[in-house]
């Protein structure tokens, strides 16, 4: 279902209604690349759990049907157990980092994982409540960035901004201060 994110409402309510019906990839899609990628990352933590040596046969399936180099990551898991410290911590960063990179689609890997955590331990990277009873106020258009309040159904507000990108909106989870 393709919905317009052509002003930063129409992308607020394309999130809210995505997450209304539990529909990840759209969800993910309405979200700005920077924050995808720090949910990714904890998404392949997530779903690794403990693990080093090898990981689970549909989280192997998952990175390698998005192009995920799963084995640089283990790898460098490895390492930072074998030898903690600041280089080997850096080097598992830059192991995601560069992983995320090859990934063409994030989205629908970023659902593909949280699908696969949801099943296997009932939880994931993002709040399923995330843009639920909120309501976008405020809205301060300035070029390609946005700005609002997310406003919840306990009548509480966060920050909220957006970034244009193509001509189409994106969230940002996280905002900035506003210009």
């Amino acid at each position: 279902m393709r919905m317009s994110r052509e002003t930063p409402q129409a992308a607020f309510e394309h999130a809210q209604a995505a997450m209304l019906r539990g529909d990840l990839f759209e969800v993910f899609a309405c979200l700005d690349v920077n924050d995808l990628k720090r949910v990714a990352a904890n998404a392949v933590a997530l779903s690794l759990g403990a693990r080093i040596d090898d990981a689970d046969e549909e989280v192997r399936r998952i990175c390698d049907e998005h192009r995920f180099p799963l084995d640089d990551l283990l790898s460098a898991r490895r390492r930072v157990m074998q030898m903690p410290g600041m280089e080997a911590t850096m080097n598992q960063r830059d192991a995601m980092k560069r992983g995320l990179a090859a990934v063409s689609n994030l989205p629908a890997f970023l659902a593909a994982l949280e699908g696969y955590s949801r099943r296997v331990s009932g939880g994931g990277s993002i709040s399923m409540r995330l843009f639920q009873n909120e309501t976008l106020t405020d809205l301060q258009v300035q070029g390609s960035h946005a700005w609002g309040t997310r406003v919840l159904g306990s009548g509480s507000g966060d920050d909220v901004e957006f970034v244009q990108r193509n001509g189409q909106w994106y969230v940002k989870l996280t905002a900035s201060p506003r210009a």
